[in-house]
């Protein structure tokens, strides 16, 4: 297979029209969750979407995904009032791995997004 041939993981996984049916189910299941809900109280849910995409984008090697962003500012700055727990960002991330199950996403996918969750939670999380 040539490198023009090489699918990136956000063609892989279906590129936009996929990542938003996964993202409108995500946001269901966080909806749902007694302990999460209540974070999004004061929020249009479909006013965030657009961000966690943008995320997904650069995560996944999406087609002019920023390269200006730093993810750890723009995390901290998002996330930095909300008071997020350890325990509120490990019930996110099980609605995410459950949702990607769901939605059949390829095993090494799942774990490129479990990475980042890993590596992002230092500027989620309130210390």
């Amino acid at each position: 297979m040539s490198d023009s041939q090489i699918q990136s993981q956000w063609e892989r996984v279906g590129g936009e029209a996929a990542v938003k049916a996964v993202l409108d189910r995500f946001y269901e299941g966080v909806l749902e969750e007694p302990q999460l809900a209540g974070f999004f109280d004061n929020v249009a849910v479909d006013d965030i979407k657009p961000h966690l995409a943008e995320v997904l984008k650069v995560v996944l090697g999406g087609p002019d995904a920023r390269t200006d962003i730093d993810l750890a500012e723009y995390l901290t700055e998002a996330h930095s009032d909300l008071g997020v727990s350890e325990s509120d960002y490990s019930l996110t991330g099980q609605v995410l791995m459950d949702t990607l199950k769901e939605f059949d996403v390829p095993a090494d996918i799942v774990e490129t997004i479990a990475g980042a969750l890993a590596t992002v939670q230092p500027f989620v999380v309130a210390v």
